[in-house]
Parts: C-alpha cells; sequence; structure tokens
C-alpha cells in the first residue's frame, strides 16, 4: 500500500483517509520541501503567508540603543536593552527584509502581520509626535435602563474618583508663598507609583493611546491608517477594505472600524455597550461576533452595498465567525458542548457530530475544518460541503487546523510531547507528516499551496515554509 511510504506517525493518520483513497483511487502522496525563512539563531513568531507567496512574520531582537521602547504616557516603558519587535518579509529569491526597523514614525513594537496579496497589515505603536492615520470621532450610545442601572450600583467600578488637578492660580500662589513653599520634588517611588495609578485609571475606564493599525505596500512603503487616539487591534483586509476593533474602554469592550479605498476617514460600523469581536473578511463580507443584549450573535457587512445583517438570532452564544465566498463558519453554544455551525444563503446548518468542544474553524471554498474531542482526544474534522468526515483519529490532540487552496495544514502531537505539522492535500488526499524533530512546530497557515508555521526551541525561534515539490496531479473540486 502507498502508506508504506510514509513515516510511522504519518502512516496512522493516513489510515483515517482510506475511505476517500477509495473513492479517489490510490495516488502518490504529494512531496515537499521544507526550507527555513527566519535567522536561525533569531526569536520569530507568528508567520502568514499570501496567495502571491509572500511571507510575513514578528521578530523580536534587543533594541541597540538602549533607549526605551514607548514615548507615550499610557504605555508603560520598557528598561533600556529590552527586546523590540519588527516586521519581517520574504519574497522567493530574496532574503528576508525588516519593513520596520527603520521607519523613524515606529516606535520598536510592531506585532501580528497578516499578509493579504503582495500587502501585509499589522500592528503598530508610533511615536507621540507621528503623524498620520484617518480620523474618526467614537460614537457613543445613549445609555440604556441596564446600564443606568449598573451605574448607580457600582459608581466607583464605572466612573473611579480621580484627583482634582491643582489649578494654575493656586500653583502661582503657593510658589510665591514662603510659609507654603512648593513641594519637594517626588521620590523615584512616589513617580513609578503615581504613573502606576495613572496608567491603571486610564485603562480602568478610558481606552488608552496603544496599538495602531498599518499596511506595508510595496509600492508605497508603511501607511497608518489609524489616528493614536485610542487601542486599535485585530486587523483584516480585503481588496474590499479594512476592519479592526477600537477599544472604547472596559467595561464597554469594543467596536468595529471600517476603511474602504479612497476614503478619507474611518467609518464606526457598531455602536453598542458591549463587546464586537473577531472580524474577518473575505472579498466584500465582513464578519464579526457582537453582543446583543443577551448573548453574542454572528453579524455581516458587505462592503459593496454597505449592509449590515444579523446572521445569527437565538438564545445561546455564536463566536469566532470566519468567512470565504459568503458562506460562514462559527462556534456556537447552544449547549454546555461547543458545535460547528455554517451559513450558506440564507440556510444554517450544524456541521458537527458527536464531537464536545469543537474550535477553531477555518473555511475555504465551501470547506470548513475544525479541531474537535472525540471522548478521547482531540481531532481534525473536515465538512466539504455535503457532509463531515473525521480526518484524523489517533491516540494524540490534533489541532489548530487551517485550509486554504486544496490544502489543509495542522498541529500533531504525535508522540504525546511536541507537535509536528502535518499536511493533507485534497488533490491526493493523504496526509503528510512534514517536521519531525524535538521542538514545538506549531500554528501553521496556508495559501498558495505553500505552507508556514513556527517552531519553537529552548533558545530560539524560527519560521520554516513548505513548498510542493511538483504540481497537482488531479485537480482539487
Amino acid at each position: 500500500m502507498i502508506f508504506s511510504r510514509l513515516p510511522p506517525a504519518s502512516r496512522q493518520t493516513a489510515f483515517a483517509l482510506v475511505w476517500l483513497l477509495l473513492c479517489a483511487g490510490a495516488a502518490p502522496a504529494r512531496d515537499f520541501s521544507v526550507q527555513t525563512l527566519s535567522d536561525p539563531q533569531g526569536n520569530s513568531r507568528s508567520p502568514s503567508i499570501g496567495e502571491t507567496g509572500i511571507v510575513a512574520w514578528q521578530g523580536y531582537s534587543v533594541h541597540g540603543d538602549g533607549s526605551v521602547l514607548s514615548a507615550r504616557s499610557d504605555v508603560l516603558n520598557n528598561p533600556p536593552g529590552a527586546s523590540r519587535s519588527d516586521i519581517f518579509i520574504w519574497r522567493e529569491g530574496q532574503p528576508p527584509q525588516n519593513i520596520t526597523k527603520d521607519n523613524l514614525l515606529i516606535y520598536g513594537r510592531s506585532e501580528r502581520p497578516l499578509v493579504i496579496r503582495d500587502s501585509v497589515i499589522f500592528t503598530a505603536w508610533f511615536k507621540n509626535n507621528a503623524d498620520g492615520g484617518y480620523p474618526f470621532e467614537l460614537t457613543v450610545p445613549p445609555k440604556n435602563d441596564e446600564m443606568r442601572q449598573m451605574e448607580s450600583e457600582y459608581p466607583g467600578l464605572f466612573d473611579p474618583t480621580l484627583p482634582a488637578p491643582r489649578s494654575a492660580v493656586e500653583a502661582d500662589a503657593a510658589a510665591g508663598d514662603s510659609t507654603n513653599p512648593p513641594p519637594a520634588e517626588p521620590t523615584v517611588a512616589a513617580v513609578d507609583q503615581n504613573a502606576t495609578n495613572s496608567f491603571q485609571r486610564q485603562m480602568w475606564r478610558h481606552s488608552g493611546k496603544a496599538g495602531d493599525i498599518a499596511v506595508y505596500r510595496p509600492e508605497g512603503g508603511i501607511d497608518r491608517i489609524t489616528p493614536g487616539t485610542r487601542h486599535f487591534s485585530v486587523p483584516v483586509m480585503s481588496d474590499a477594505g479594512i476592519a479592526f476593533q477600537c477599544a472604547r474602554g472596559w467595561p464597554y469592550g469594543y467596536e468595529i472600524l471600517i476603511w474602504k479605498p479612497g476614503d478619507t476617514n474611518l467609518t464606526q460600523l457598531t455602536t453598542n455597550y458591549f463587546y464586537v469581536l473577531n472580524p474577518d473578511i473575505h472579498g466584500n463580507d465582513l464578519v464579526f461576533q457582537a453582543w446583543d443584549g443577551d448573548d453574542y450573535e454572528i453579524f455581516r457587512y458587505r462592503f459593496d452595498v454597505g449592509q449590515l445583517e444579523q446572521i445569527t438570532n437565538n438564545q445561546f452564544d455564536d463566536t469566532t465567525p470566519v468567512v470565504w465566498n459568503g458562506e460562514i463558519a462559527w462556534v456556537a453554544h447552544p449547549t454546555v458542548t461547543a458545535e460547528i455551525f455554517h451559513w450558506r444563503e440564507g440556510v444554517i446548518r450544524k456541521i458537527s457530530e458527536s464531537t464536545e468542544d469543537n474550535s477553531a474553524p477555518s473555511i475555504w471554498a465551501g470547506k470548513v475544518v475544525w479541531q474537535g474531542y472525540d471522548d478521547t482526544d482531540i481531532e481534525i474534522y473536515y465538512f466539504d460541503g455535503r457532509r463531515t468526515i473525521k480526518l484524523t483519529s489517533n491516540t494524540w490532540d490534533d489541532i489548530a487546523p487551517k485550509i486554504r487552496d486544496g490544502i489543509i495544514a495542522w498541529m500533531s502531537y504525535v508522540d504525546n510531547w511536541d507537535a509536528e505539522i502535518m499536511a493533507l492535500d485534497l488533490g491526493d488526499n493523504i496526509a503528510m507528516q512534514l517536521t519531525d524533530n524535538e521542538l514545538e512546530d506549531s500554528f501553521p497557515q496556508t495559501a498558495g499551496e505553500k505552507i508556514v508555521w513556527q517552531t519553537i526551541g529552548s533558545t530560539n525561534s524560527i519560521v520554516q515554509l513548505a513548498i510542493p515539490t511538483a504540481p497537482r496531479e488531479r485537480p482539487v473540486n
């Protein structure tokens, strides 16, 4: 049998796909070559890959000049010599390029890149005096009865008491009065405590000026999207536009803001008292979860027509949606067991079966993968558009699946010690083990039939890339 050509761990995973092989006919497994993209001695994490083959990741290094990494009063300063994080990109045939290191407006902290075609969107910390970003004014909804009741019951929680500032007249009078001399310079401990208290007060009730959204485009460098007025996070992007979370400050959560090419300002898409989270985008479709006053529901926004609609309306939480070509998958909690639901052309269907703790859905071209507990361990499940298939069946955990362009990739604890990277090409339906080491190979991402992941060791971490050595013998239906 062709399984004999696989490594032992891969062979056991492949047995779970016997029925697929019987349907498709035996075919040789597709082979991949693996290469390291980042500095082998460095610290590189969170890789992302686009369909054009560009890879981006977050790399850490020691801040060389010994200065602190933040100029903002609301972000705690890092000590001299602390690590800075930069965004690196790799193109085939070229060495990795650090795209943020020499940017004079970014202050040594750039995180969580996401590649879309040839562009990279990421979170960056800009200097206080840096200009840029599209303006907006945060809209606050009128208080409803529930919020008024909560604030009356917990006034110190929602509006903590702040010390009264000293007026200029009082300061001048004190400075000229020998019987009331100006206060002595505060001690280092007092300054630190005051800074901590100020930081806590600000983060307690208000959104601090922290992360901003930036986009790198090969032809135009780095564009700042947000104006530095609040904390922005979790950016997603397609050709239709950009969306991200905007913090309103605890306990009021986040709103979703968007930007479309050609716009001169940001648009606030949601206005509520609760949390709006986990945006995902494909083409003109933006999806996210939002609290409706009782539980989380799934919403969809169409960039092309400017229409916002509520996809779910039930009595349980619907969370972490993903979207592709107008189809949506998400995690629902109708009972104590989390399930995977799927939406296509107005029809909602539960696609997880006889499993528990289903999570981490990924969608592509009408197909969905996720992880679920089968009463023994966590396995990978696959919905092919019509029915659900248990993709793995073994005695170790298989987690964090991703699907794109006919490739399914996931991390597998094949020896119950450290994770290895597995890949299945839907053109031949055979699972392959891409790594075999004593390191943690984790969180693969795939696009353009290529796979990237991070490999974490005891002293360093690297980004690796797997590329197929030959074209597919069969197209993916």
